[in-house]
């Protein structure tokens, strides 16, 4: 083994260097027993990765000689000697040779290893000990390997994980479950997908024939769409990683599933022909949607009782997101306001996938032990984020010198005020300002407010602090662009019907707790507690007889609240019909991903 390039003596050390050590690899169930990097046997590389924290270097490389084809991964210290290293690699290398011999056979020829670098036939000693040193100035030289010559990549994108979903149906959009990459964005990467040439009746017949099958490409993109001949083939991606000009090694995937039958029309699609085309200019489509998080509808007690007449399989995040990823991009929102929205939904499914379609989104999380928030998505060709700000209405109750008049009153019932400071409800506000009419701005707040049937006051009180909250932020931006037009939007999960002060406040512009009937709970009773403000609001959507559908409740809960005197409604996108909510008896179903329906409305603005 030669090594070649500038002399190892006088090699500077370099600032330190931010790389990983070899990737972990997923369990993968049925036809990937690893995670496959394709080495290109014309490109020959060493890829080198270093834990300067660890003092730990890896090596990784691909190996063609005799009658050996093997990749070979190796962990060392920055402190072993260069020489050591090498003596090590070419041990690696020489087990490998003599377990592949025939019998009979003498052992195998050892692999050269000659230390040397070359600089005006300079020669440097083979007790060298400056791993470190190597490592730093890698990208430089170039490694003998028996007589084939390998390039030092140093610090490559390297695809770090990657998983496909493990349900896959015909029609719906497939994407990465998760994917990382390490010294690069997973978003830069290069996706290209495949599909098995066979179709298969199980997954034992297809694990039986993997060696036959001819893969077939289907396009490029991160997302992949199957269509209905899809149905019992096998996926593959295999992912490019990039980091500007510099490539990493290929990377693929094979599905653990097999493409399967979607499960039909579903009602959304209906909806989706008076929303294929993007609202129109000096016009934002405006949604908002509770897409049921899985940590509420994940567990035996939402499946036997929330939930009951959806099937397991149904309610199961992997089904659900890709009916929600499908209905959400097929609505060509310029707005969208999400509640209950997991992390790690948002993170590996919403965000890359939306994002594709145009959208960026925000999420905002409720914080404590609760893994679910709200998201906002905008698309990016029309409007452009001046502000996001998270607001924890019980902490901006006890804090915010607003509210201070306020405080002191619900302190004066104990139950009342232990009730208030426990709830993590959030109120996300982003200033949007229109790429088409720079003259608008939008300020947008989405919520989704504490569930609690007895709980009207707990409401009033968030909706009375959201609204003041969001009435500053418009003054303060309205003092700040005094020529522009700066107009409201309040969407969410309100939690709340048409009859009661949350409703009331919003649109007759004055609601307090005098208004509500204590006779149940005199111990949280609040007087001379009143909200007001001046905003001429509306639901878009008016108030339909429901937006959430459950075995145990039916109501109007959602709204898109909007100033009417700034906007004008050019379209509400009508609802699923009663029939087609109730064809599986209630929501969620294996047509409707969540227990609510999705609001939709093209709100045009008024020029003044």
């Amino acid at each position: 083994m030669r090594l070649r390039g500038l002399p190892l003596h006088v090699l500077p050390r370099l600032p330190r260097l931010s790389l990983y050590l070899f990737p972990r690899l997923p369990h993968l169930r049925l036809y990937s027993p690893e995670l496959r990097r394709l080495y290109d046997m014309e490109d020959r590389r060493v890829v080198v990765t270093h834990d300067e924290e660890a003092g730990s270097v890896g090596l990784s490389f691909r190996v063609r000689h005799s009658n050996i084809d093997r990749t070979f991964n190796l962990k060392r210290s920055t402190e072993e000697d260069l020489s050591s290293v090498l003596t090590r690699i070419s041990s690696n290398i020489q087990k490998v040779l003599n377990k592949k011999k025939k019998k009979n056979e003498e052992p195998a020829s050892v692999v050269p290893i000659d230390i040397k670098t070359h600089e005006g036939g300079v020669s440097v000693s083979k007790d060298m000990s400056c791993f470190e040193c190597f490592v730093a100035q890698a990208s430089q030289h170039y490694l003998d390997i028996g007589e084939q010559a390998y390039i030092l990549d140093v610090n490559p994108p390297i695809v770090q994980t990657l998983e496909l979903p493990k349900n896959v149906m015909a029609g719906f959009p497939v994407y990465p479950n998760k994917i990382e990459v390490a010294n690069g964005k997973a978003e830069d990467s290069l996706f290209t997908w495949y599909k098995s040439d066979i179709k298969f009746s199980s997954d034992e017949e297809a694990r039986a024939q993997m060696g036959k099958i001819k893969w077939l490409e289907m396009g490029t993109g991160y997302t992949c769409f199957t269509g209905n001949d899809d149905v019992g083939r096998l996926l593959k991606v295999l992912v490019k990683p990039r980091r500007g000009e510099r490539v990493g090694e290929d990377t693929e995937m094979t599905s653990a599933v097999l493409v399967s039958a979607g499960p039909g029309e579903c009602p959304f699609q209906r909806r989706h022909a008076v929303t294929k085309n993007l609202a129109g200019p000096n016009c934002l489509r405006v949604i908002s949607y509770n897409i049921l998080a899985d940590q509420y509808a994940d567990g035996e007690f939402a499946r036997s009782n929330l939930f009951p007449t959806c099937p397991s399989y149904a309610l199961d995040m992997d089904y659900r997101k890709q009916l929600l990823l499908k209905e959400i991009s097929g609505y060509n929102g310029d707005v969208v306001c999400l509640q209950e929205v997991d992390e790690k939904v948002f993170m590996r499914d919403l965000q890359p996938a939306l994002r594709g379609e145009g959208l960026e989104g925000i999420y905002t999380g409720k914080g404590g032990s609760v893994t679910e928030g709200v998201a906002l998505f905008y698309r990016q060709s029309k409007l452009r984020l001046l502000e996001n700000q998270r607001f924890i209405l019980s902490e901006e109750l006890q804090t915010n010198v607003m509210f201070s008049e306020i405080w002191e009153k619900v302190q004066a019932s104990e139950v009342l005020k232990e009730k208030i400071v426990n709830r993590f409800t959030v109120l996300q506000v982003s200033v949007l300002e229109s790429v088409e009419d720079p003259h608008q701005l939008v300020v947008v707040g989405g919520t989704h407010l504490y569930f609690r049937p007895e709980a009207d006051h707990i409401r009033l009180l968030q909706a009375g602090l959201g609204l003041q909250i969001l009435r500053q932020v418009m003054g303060l931006y309205q003092i700040k662009y005094p020529s522009k037009q700066v107009s409201l939007i309040f969407t969410g999960d309100f939690n709340s019907t048409p009859e009661f002060e949350v409703y009331r406040l919003m649109t007759s512009q004055m609601a307090g707790f005098d208004d509500i009937d204590w006779a149940e709970k005199e111990d949280e009773c609040v007087s001379d507690v009143n909200f007001s403000h001046d905003l001429e609001l509306a639901s878009a959507c008016g108030c339909p007889p429901y937006t959430n559908f459950t075995k145990g409740f039916y109501g109007c809960l959602d709204y898109i609240f909007y100033q009417t005197d700034h906007f004008s409604v050019k379209q509400v996108v009508e609802l699923p019909s009663h029939e087609e909510v109730t064809q599986h008896e209630f929501l969620p179903s294996i047509t409707i991903p969540s227990d609510h329906l999705a609001l939709i409305a093209d709100l045009e603005f008024k020029r003044k």
